[in-house]
């Protein structure tokens, strides 16, 4: 898990990642079929939540977007 969590911040913007970028780390570590089980598990344990204010971004993207606990991640600023 705590590898996994570590490929999800790595593929996040500015500490926001969207559930394609989630499924993409997963297929890293081998657990595509637990994909929503594990976005579940992740918001439960405060890892992650999602980004309400960007419902028209989700919209276009077609994916729920969701922002990385800012306490837990300094500030990810990947491209």
């Amino acid at each position: 898990m705590p590898d996994l969590t570590e490929a999800i911040m790595k593929k996040s913007l500015n500490n926001i990642v969207n559930a394609n970028q989630i499924k993409k780390a997963c297929m890293e570590f081998s657990l595509i079929n637990r994909v929503d089980g594990l976005i579940a598990e992740l918001k439960g344990a405060g890892f992650m939540s999602p980004k309400l204010s960007s419902l028209v971004e989700a919209s276009m993207l077609g994916t729920p977007i969701y922002e990385l606990n800012p306490s837990l991640f300094p500030l990810n600023s990947n491209s």
